[in-house]
This record gives C-alpha cells, structure tokens and sequence, in this order.
C-alpha cells in the first residue's frame, strides 16, 4: 500500500501489524499533517463480529479528549478498506523501554524508578479519564502504551473497551485480552470494571520497576493458575533500590481480591504524585509504618534432614493440588457442548404433539443464546424424534458432552415432564427432575429446565444471558398454548400448515393482544404470503405491521429484527436500513442461524460476495442440517460465477436430502452456464419426480428435450403458464423469455416484478440469469430505479 493514496491520506510506510490491523504512517493531504492508519485486515473485514469491534475501537477512543490518550481523527471507508485515523506518535512502546538492555536507544535513557512513576502518573491520569466516560480498557499492557521522545505517554487500543451502557462486543465469561497482563477475574471469565484496569496497570507498573512481569510461566494455562493463586515476589526482593512505599502501591494494584484493591484510578494517581513528591527530597519518616516482614533468603537444608522431609511432603501436596485442580478444570471445560433430544409425547395423542415439540424448540432456543455453550440446532436433533435411542451414542453421534432427554404427559389439565441431563463422557446423570404441574405453568417449566441445565454444566453465564434465560414474552398459558401449536404447524413448511399456523398465531393474539412472539409468528407467515395465496403487495404490508406491534411490545426480540430487515430490504428497497436491521438481529442473538442465512443472501445480492459466504457459513455452523440453508449457500455461489463451486455446494445439499425439491431445480443455473445440459436436464426430471409430476408430464419433457433442448423446454412450459407474474421452482417466466430469445416479454415481466415489488427485483444486480439483459436501456432504467445504478 505504500505510495497508494487512500480517501486523502497517502501512505508513505509501515508502522506495525497486529491481529486487529495493519498501522501505516501517511500524509492527510487536505490538512498537511502527518498521521497513523490502522487498516481491518481484508480476512476480518467480512466478519461482522470482528469488523464491530474494530469500530467499536475508533468510537471507544473518539470520546475521549485527554493529553495521555492517542487522538481518533475519524473512521472511514474507501477503496473497499475500512480505517481508522489517528495521531501518530513519533516514540517506542513502553515495553520496548522497560526490557531496553543497552543505556541509551535513540534518545531514550534506561527506565529507572523516576521515570517509571513519571510514566506511571501519566498513565494513570489516562485511565482515571476513560474511567470517568464509563470506559474500561480490559487490555492495559506496555504493548499498548507509546512513549514519545520528550517522555508522554499515550494510551493506544481501545479494541476491547467495554462501554457502559453499551452492548459487549465480547460476551461476559470470556477471557479477552492479554494473559500476562489479566486480572483474576478476567482469567476466570467473571464481570469486569475498571478495577480489572487498575490490576493490568499494577502489572505494567510492577514490568517498567522490574524489567519483568510479575506473573511468568512456560505455558498460558500456568499464567492464570499463577494470577489466580500465587502472590507475585515483592519488588524489595525482585530489585535491589526499589523503595518500600512504592513496592505498597504495586502491590495493592495488584491484589487479587478487587474490594481490597486501589477502587479507583485517582487513589493510584494520588499515591504515585504523592510518592514523588516525598522521593524528590521531602520524603516522610515512614519507620512508624507497620509492614509484614521479608524473610531473609534461608539456607538450602542438607539432604535427608527433618526440613527436606517437609519440604518434599510440601512439594507433593502442591503437585497433587495442581493435578487435582488441572483434572476438576478439565472434566468442568469439557461440558461445552450439548444436544436437547426431542422430548417425546408419552400421551401418543398426536393433538399434543406441539407440546412435546415446543418444549424441545423453546430449551434449544434458551440455551443456544449462552455463548460459552453449543447447542446442536433443532434441525440435526430431529431425526432421533419417534426413535428409542442410547443417549451416550446420541453424544458420540453429535460430539457433544451432554445429552437432555425429556417426556411430556398430558392428562387434561395436568402436566407431567420428566428430564435427564446425562454427562456423556463420565457416563453419568448431572441432573434429572420430575415436573407434576397444570398445563398453565409450562413457561415456568420451560424456564426451569433451561435454567438448571446451564447450571449443572456449570456453563458461565451473564447478567444478559441470565436475562434471556428467564424472559417470559406472555404470562398467559392460553395464549402461549396457541403459540406453540402456530410454531408446530408453521414448522412444516407446507402451505396448508402456514395457514394453520397463521390462524393459531392470531388466536394468541386474540387471547393475549401483547404477545410480542405472537405477532412475529404472524410476520414469519407472512414472509412466506406466496403459500398464502397473496402477491407481494398484499403481504409485506402485513409483515411490516405484525412485526412493528412486536417490537413496540419488545425491541429485543432479534427474529422480529430479521423479520423487519425482510421488509425493509426487499419491499422497501433500503438496503442500508435493512442491514441495519439485520445486525441488530444478530447482536441481540448472534446464534439465531436465520438472520444469518438472510444477511447472507442479501449481502450476495448486493455484489458483497465474500461477506455473504461468511454469514452462509456461520449459518452452516449453527444450523448444518438446515436444507435451506444449505442449498441458498450453493445457489449463492451461482450468483458470484463460481459455477463449479455453485455445483459442489448444491451436490452435497442433495446428498444431504434427494428429496428436497429446490436443490435440484437450482443446480440447473450453474450446468447452464457451463454448458452442462444434459446434466441440467437429469436435475430439472429429478425435481419433477420430488415435486409430484406424473410420468405422462416426464415423458412428455423427455421428447422435448431430445427434439429441441432447453428452448424448446422452456417455450412448453411458457405454453402451459398463463398465469402472468410467477416464480415457478424450475424456472421463472422471465428466465424462460430469455432462454427463448424474447428480450421483450422478459423485460415487461421485469418491470411489472417492479411494481409488484417482487422480491426477484433485489437480486437484478448479481444475478447471471439476467446478462443478456443487462445492456438493454429497459434493464438499466429498472436497476436506477430499484437504486443499484446512480
């Protein structure tokens, strides 16, 4: 990139690289001044995770005005590079100071205990600052520290602040920053504050007296066993002139309990001014101070005397402390991962089969919203429903490290659940409950289950997810009753059980008019309205309605989110407005694997391929059983003109299920374009027979084919579609005009899809079924108007 000019700034060299970016040195051209670039690296910039946190990082450090904090000019985009632009600070970083061997280096004196408190105070005046804002940095280290020339320290990186009153880019229970630096409460994924700052700053402070940290080890494990259990030496014993008083600051710093540690930055600031002040020359008599005594180094005890006795039984009890402590944390690491069986209707009354089905969805969708958990998706756990299984082989199956099981009674009013939570590796029950409950207490149940499951797993859990956990979206039995049977109907995914379930959805509505699920189901049947009968006009505005009422009842349900970024994308044509919406979907529940499916394709649509195969992909990870996950993930390799990776993708989705009768009728894009014909015609029969055709219609394409190929497939099946503006599986209307030559009839299709608002109209940008299309000035006007062509 050097030389290159980015927006107006020209890179004129490199300033370094870590995993959150690449730091060049440029020009600002308009400004004349020079500054510091750090760019997102291209491999992270499709991650929406990552991408947010490198904004988070600019908006973090932007809100803070403070001589000891590095300056944020502004965030921007341009040549399909994300940026940052911020002072540069012409200096070495604090750790290249402290472990500085020689003298003098480029101007810089060795670090000796007036500069380091100087530093310090710097430092700590930064932190007080940020702290004051409601930010806590939670990745203080020497690293992150410039020193300039004339001895100002510059606090850098702000990537992992956490803000208050913020939502965490980093979920509670997660160790983020540097090990060495981290405080015990970080190490043990607990809360943090900015007292976890103030512990990250005893360590810097302890490494710039030292010339080494305070707590080192071979491997990372042992560095946080040591910053949990094990008193770093004192600096009296660690460097010789380090005075008692100051070795007191560092030491409060840094321990590990965060009551009995320095509360506020300020305290640290005062006590460091303090102590220079006294170390310039007006130092206090501080014999009076009472201080635990430092044992003198003692002897090595001869061999085979009582004391080596001790000291070998001493060792032993540590070492088989610490196996002890590696084997607890091991077996308590592995309850990672889990996987809900269908818990199975006892009653065999299949009018109670949404019970036993809503139970099982509504446990997956609790539990899959605690980050330090996986839960294996509905869609993978539901072919073990009806079937009597071992649970451990399940687990060895699924690789996971639990299994729930569970059965549900009915009996009128009276309910009875019974759970068992099996530990697979261990081959043992970790919990097991029977419920003897009325019908009307089955929220309750539901999150009881969830709730003692996260517990026995021991899963870390945060004050948000402890929320989720806990959430009632209605407090009418009835109601939620109703809701259920619309969510066992709608997942059926046929046209008659849609309109079951759009039914059941507004009988909940009826019974409970503040039931936000309710109106989402009403949405999600909606989104699918061509099952309905009705055209795009008709239900998108029934989409938007429905799903407004559920985000005014509750603006943190993140389906109604990916609903509404539907309409917003699709109908509305605001694109921007949509993706917003689908972001904020996912921040609210990142492993809901539909918004991620949906972003996916929208971002496909939009011609931003690598970031649309990035959503697929966690889509995938999250839902790997989903079908219609995965042949939008082939056909969207179709739409980049990575035809032979369209192909691949769409043969493993068949694999997956011959039946499923998109799949085929897809694949036939991708042969097309490669001159695969015969190949194409073998998938488009294939679909036929899954869809229903008789053999009277298969044969009757087969003498087609043979005669005159794909145009005189396609001039049959516009004979035999009389029905105007339709998305036929195996091709559409327009599609067949073109394969046929008739550039005009496709065109007005084209433009009545526009005034339907189809939502075929948001996939003209990318899609390759339109390139004959794309000179026409019909074609050109429609993408104006839809809002791809300024």
């Amino acid at each position: 990139m050097i030389g290159t000019t980015i927006s107006h700034y020209k890179i004129l060299g490199k300033l370094g690289e870590g995993g959150m970016g690449v730091v060049y040195k440029a020009e600002d051209t308009k400004l004349k001044r020079i500054v510091a670039m750090k760019f997102l690296p291209k491999r992270l910039a499709v991650h929406g995770a990552e991408r947010e946190r490198f904004v988070h990082e600019a908006q973090a450090a932007s809100s803070l005005n403070h001589p000891n904090i590095c300056t944020i000019y502004e965030i921007d985009e341009a040549n399909d590079e994300t940026f940052i632009v911020m002072e540069h600070i012409d200096g070495i970083t604090l750790r290249e100071w402290s472990r500085m061997k020689a003298e003098k280096m480029e101007g810089y004196r060795k670090l000796g205990a007036k500069e380091a408190v100087e530093i310090a105070v710097q430092i700590a005046d930064g932190l007080e600052k940020a702290h004051e804002k409601g930010i806590v940095h939670r990745d203080v280290k020497s690293e992150n520290i410039m020193v300039t020339i004339d001895r100002r320290a510059k606090i850098m990186d702000f990537g992992l602040a956490k803000l208050r009153g913020v939502s965490k880019l980093t979920k509670t229970g997660s160790t983020i920053g540097t090990v060495a630096y981290m405080s015990p409460e970080q190490v043990e994924g607990l809360e943090t504050d900015h007292r976890t700052d103030i512990f990250s700053f005893g360590v810097m402070l302890y490494e710039m007296l030292a010339g080494q940290l305070p707590f080192r080890a071979e491997h990372e494990t042992a560095m946080m066993y040591e910053i949990i259990n094990v008193e770093p030496k004192v600096l009296t014993e660690v460097k010789q002139g380090i005075d008692s008083e100051l070795d007191r600051i560092v030491m409060k710093c840094l321990e590990k309990d965060r009551e009995v540690r320095y509360q506020t930055m300020k305290d640290v600031a005062v006590d460091l001014r303090r102590y220079r002040r006294d170390s310039s020359g007006k130092r206090v008599d501080r014999s009076s101070v009472v201080r635990e005594p430092v044992q003198a180094e003692r002897p090595t005890p001869a061999p085979g005397s009582h004391r080596t006795k001790i000291a070998i039984i001493g060792g032993l009890v540590i070492v088989l402390g610490l196996v002890a402590l590696y084997f607890y944390n091991a077996r308590t690491a592995a309850i990672d991962s889990l996987a809900v069986l269908p818990f199975v209707n006892v009653t065999t009354d299949p009018n109670t089969e949404y019970l036993s089905e809503g139970i099982t969805e509504n446990v997956i969708n609790k539990l899959s919203q605690l980050s330090h958990l996986r839960v294996i998706p509905r869609s993978l756990v539901a072919r073990y429903k009806g079937k009597d299984v071992d649970p451990r082989e399940v687990g060895k199956d699924l690789n996971v490290s639990a299994v729930l099981t569970g059965k549900v009674m009915q009996r009128g009013d009276a309910l009875n659940i019974q759970t068992e939570l099996i530990d697979i590796k261990n081959v043992s029950q970790l919990w097991g409950e029977q419920y003897n409950k009325k019908l009307a207490d089955i929220i309750t149940v539901q999150q009881d289950i969830a709730q003692k499951v996260a517990e026995k797993l021991q899963t870390q859990v945060t004050g948000e997810e402890k929320k989720h956990l806990s959430d009632q979206h209605t407090v009418n039995p009835e109601a939620y009753q109703l809701y259920l049977k619309g969510r066992f109907h709608w997942n059926k995914r046929t046209d008659d059980a849609n309109r079951k379930a759009l039914e059941y959805f507004q009988q909940a509505i009826d019974t409970d008019p503040n039931f936000a699920l309710a109106y989402v189901g009403v949405a999600d049947c909606y989104v699918i309205g061509l099952t309905l009968g009705l055209s795009t006009r008709e239900y998108m505005p029934k989409v938007k309605t429905a799903v407004l009422k559920a985000l005014e009842l509750d603006n943190g349900l993140a389906e109604a989110h990916a609903a509404l970024a539907t309409y917003r994308a699709y109908y509305e044509y605001d694109f921007a407005g949509g993706e917003q919406e689908y972001r904020r979907s996912i921040e609210l529940n990142p492993n809901y694997p539909t918004t991620h499916h949906w972003l996916g394709g929208f971002l496909v649509f939009m011609g931003r391929f690598e970031e649309g195969f990035a959503e697929y992909r966690r889509a995938t990870e999250l839902d790997p059983a989903s079908l219609a996950i995965a042949s939008d993930f082939g056909i969207a390799y179709f739409f980049a003109r990575q035809y032979d990776r369209s192909i691949e993708v769409l043969k493993k989705a068949i694999e997956m299920d011959p039946n499923f009768v998109r799949t085929h009728y897809y694949i036939i894009d991708p042969y097309l374009k490669k001159g695969m014909n015969d190949a194409a015609f073998g998938e488009l029969l294939k679909g036929m027979i899954a869809e229903g055709d008789t053999s009277e219609t298969i044969e009757e394409y087969r003498k087609i084919y043979a005669a005159s190929g794909f145009k005189g497939v396609a001039k049959l099946e516009l004979e035999k579609d009389s029905r105007g503006l339709q998305i036929v599986l195996r091709t559409s209307l327009v599609s067949n005009y073109i394969i046929v030559g008739d550039h005009d009839n496709a065109l007005k299709l084209l433009e009545r899809a526009y005034e339907e608002r189809h939502n075929m109209c948001v996939k003209l940008k990318t899609d390759p079924t339109w390139d004959d299309l794309r000179n026409e000035p019909r074609f050109i006007a429609l993408l104006k108007k839809i809002g791809f062509v300024k």
